[in-house]
């Protein structure tokens, strides 16, 4: 890969950071908000949710944009929607409008997270794509080491709005970045052919070391390449199933732990900064477990990864219901989990893309991670409920293992059907370098 490739996966990751800041703040600010608003557990579950339906909307009614107008002008204009987001909520006064606020900033993160995965695997090398979209899903955690680390240094002296004020203006400062130096996708430039494509396309492979185009690729057959046809029917429908079955299951335990790990802490006898610090260690072990996959997925399958890690992170979460109460055993349990529910992640980013042909592959990505959402969604709601019945850290944990078992069972089904037929030949194969991916 060239440094301009390598820049191109850099800047995804960088806007990862500040989208995973983006949504992941909400769990550390809600003790804050709790305590002002006399908030239930109920109503705290609805917030940490709200961000998550706002992520379901934009991955399943923006993201498919993207396959239309463009990857580049819809990832902007989603970083300026959150960038909205993430200041108004800061001047709320309420939950209703905290609620709406994290809708409207969750719209604009779902938009970009499902764009991002694409783009880096188009620019990404053959041999380098598994790796350079499971580096693209440590923002994730990352950001929620950032925003855990800036929570219990910011929250005690200015309150809670400060860390969505901070979030805003680290948005604003990516999306100013981004539109001076984001490229366009060549596979879109080449599958849809807008004007000027084969000028921009020219620019961009020259920036990448490539010969420049003659001319644009022949057009591939429209009814061919459809979301019907790829993403909904026949095996390529069974296989999609799956894929949504898998994120459905990852996130709502991804999003349970991550929405909820502080605040159980703190129920299970440990002080409101311990359980912060919980929570930051979770997200730092999302780090490493995202590092250590990127490196492995040079060598080893993705699928195969995919199917060892949510077996091992199911196995994870009962070790958690065996450590809370122990403050040293509570803090290796949180960093295992995290390393294990983020490597997931990361895997099913990679393998995503690799599913579906560049015409639909953002719609299909988009609808995968919405089915996901729907259970980020639904994770902090009903442990939310769990709780104000009475339910400990420890049940919810044991309970919260069962669907990354479910998950490894459906990606086992996804390698089982066998690699994706194309109805048409890969861009790239026909007419672009190796170096290009489709």
């Amino acid at each position: 890969m060239t440094r301009f490739q390598v820049m191109v996966v850099a800047l995804c990751l960088v806007m990862n950071v500040v989208e995973g800041f983006d949504i992941l703040v909400m769990a550390f600010a809600a003790s804050g908000v709790a305590a002002e608003w006399h908030l239930t557990a109920s109503q705290v579950g609805l917030l940490l949710s709200s961000g998550l339906i706002g992520m379901a909307l934009g991955s399943a009614l923006v993201a498919p944009l993207a396959d239309r107008i463009g990857r580049r002008p819809l990832t902007l204009a989603c970083l300026a929607v959150a960038t909205v987001g993430m200041f108004l909520s800061a001047l709320t006064t309420g939950g209703v409008q905290l609620g709406l606020c994290r809708v409207l900033t969750g719209i604009g993160v779902g938009g970009v997270i499902a764009s991002l995965p694409v783009i880096i695997a188009e620019y990404s090398s053959r041999r380098g794509r598994g790796t350079s979209t499971a580096f693209f899903a440590v923002g994730l955690p990352l950001g929620g080491v950032v925003g855990g680390t800036i929570a219990a240094l910011v929250t005690a002296g200015y309150g809670w709005r400060a860390t969505f004020l901070l979030g805003a203006v680290l948005s604003l400062v990516t999306v100013s970045a981004m539109a001076a130096v984001l490229p366009e996708s060549i596979d879109y430039l080449a599958a849809r052919r807008p004007a000027g494509s084969l000028a921009r396309m020219n620019t961009i492979l020259a920036r990448m070391r490539i010969a420049p185009l003659d001319a644009l690729p022949a057009p591939v057959d429209r009814a061919a390449t459809g979301v019907g046809r790829n993403v909904l029917r026949g095996r390529n429908g069974i296989r999609s199933v799956l894929l949504w079955v898998a994120f459905f299951c990852l996130f709502a335990a991804t999003y349970f732990a991550g929405s909820w790990t502080p605040r159980l802490l703190e129920q299970s006898g440990l002080s409101a900064q311990q359980g912060i610090s919980g929570g930051i260690l979770l997200n730092a072990g999302g780090v490493v477990g995202v590092l250590i996959v990127a490196a492995l997925a040079l060598r080893v399958a993705v699928t195969k990864l995919a199917v060892a890690a949510l077996l091992v992170g199911a196995v994870a979460f009962g070790l958690m219901t065996m450590a809370l109460g122990s403050l040293g055993a509570t803090m290796a349990a949180a960093v295992l989990v995290g390393l294990l529910v983020n490597a997931n992640g990361a895997l099913l980013y990679a393998v995503a893309p690799s599913l579906y042909p560049v015409s639909v592959r953002t719609t299909a990505v988009g609808w995968a991670l919405a089915v996901g959402r729907v259970g980020a969604i639904v994770a902090p709601l009903v442990a939310g409920a769990l709780v104000d019945a009475g339910w400990s850290g420890r049940g919810l944990f044991g309970l919260f293992a069962v669907p990354l078992a479910v998950a490894a069972v459906a990606v086992a089904g996804v390698t089982r059907l066998g690699a994706r037929r194309d109805p048409t030949p890969e861009l790239d194969q026909q007419h672009l370098p190796p170096a290009v991916s489709a």
